[in-house]
């Protein structure tokens, strides 16, 4: 389990449980995680549940420099290749407060989210903000034929 704390104007400590602190000041700025790697085990994972949406959302914290993400996975099982994510950098006060309901408000309030899975033929791409419905209208992705 980790916390933060704010040191000075680009700086924060992530503070764990067992009282090691890392600085994570040079280290966020080069990340991996920053260029769309959103490889699994690369990061910490608390899962906030489903949404009534059947959404599920889930905060993440990278391994690497401790930045918070949002994480917001829909499928549709009817459909061949329709799975979506939804990837988005946030504060650690809205990692702390974020819940299953209002991840996708969180998530269209952002500058900009990382998006992927099946339904985009598999390619992550960085997008503007903006409201999640259009993405999440039920299609399916290309076909691997």
């Amino acid at each position: 389990m980790w916390r933060s704390r704010k040191q000075g104007q680009d700086e924060t400590e992530q503070i764990w449980d067992n009282g090691f602190v890392e600085n994570t000041a040079q280290s966020a700025k080069e990340c991996p995680c920053l260029q769309g790697d959103v490889y699994y085990q690369s990061f910490e994972q608390r899962p906030l549940g489903s949404d009534s949406n059947y959404g599920e959302a889930t905060i993440l914290r990278c391994k690497r420099c401790g930045s918070y993400w949002l994480h917001y996975l829909m499928e549709y099982e009817y459909l061949t290749a329709a799975g979506r994510w939804f990837h988005g950098l946030i504060t650690p006060e809205i990692a702390a407060s974020a819940t299953a309901e209002n991840a996708r408000n969180i998530l269209e309030g952002l500058e900009w989210y990382f998006r992927g899975g099946s339904a985009f033929g598999g390619k992550v791409s960085r997008t503007k903000s903006g409201d999640l419905k259009y993405w999440l209208f039920p299609f399916p992705g290309k076909s691997s034929d």
